[in-house]
């Protein structure tokens, strides 16, 4: 009886081990690219604020406007424009619930865009018995540029988990998806 049991433990582990439930990715494709008809409104990707992760939060700012400006959604303005702007406004980028809406206005008008779209990520890394694994979260704002007031968001929750540890490569995969979460909500 005690036999039959272990072998029944064990083909269960192995079948759920083999279904995906202890390594898993949650790997977000990239929505499909219908593109918007007409003239797109333009508007200025901040850098997304990180709390612990750069290169995650600079792939999902990148990924985010490539994915928005591919389907025709925003036409956006130079990103070293937007440096130029934000570093002679004075304004601190590093506020956790980001800038007042008297300052994303002064950074649209300074811009002459329509929009503003700023966020926040955050990592969080744990080793779990199945490998490393990192939690995700990203909330995007977008902020009308005539009143700098939020007239939107989205956030995005990710996990992922790796059987070994991995840095580079784990930024460019996880900020990819979570953008392409984000991309195929503000597409709707």
């Amino acid at each position: 009886m005690k036999f039959i049991s272990i072998h029944i433990v064990f083909a269960v582990a192995v079948l759920l081990f083999l279904s995906g439930c202890f390594a898993t990715m949650t790997e977000q494709s990239p929505p499909p690219v219908i593109k918007h008809t007409g003239k797109a409104p333009t508007a200025a990707m901040l850098p997304i604020k990180n709390t612990n992760d750069v290169e995650v939060s600079r792939h999902v700012t990148d990924y985010l406007q490539n994915c928005l400006e591919e389907r025709n959604v925003f036409r956006f303005a130079p990103k070293d424009k937007i440096d130029q702007a934000i570093s002679q406004s004075g304004f601190d980028m590093t506020k956790t619930f980001g800038l007042s809406d008297s300052e994303y206005k002064a950074l649209a008008e300074k811009l002459g865009v329509d929009f503003v779209i700023h966020g926040i990520i955050s990592v969080k890394k744990s080793i779990k018995f199945t490998g490393w694994r990192k939690d995700i979260d990203v909330y995007i704002k977008l902020h009308d540029g005539s009143t700098g007031e939020k007239t939107d968001s989205w956030r995005s929750v990710t996990d992922f988990i790796w059987t070994e540890a991995k840095t580079e490569t784990d930024a460019g995969q996880m900020g990819e998806s979570a953008a392409n979460h984000i991309c195929g909500k503000m597409m709707k």
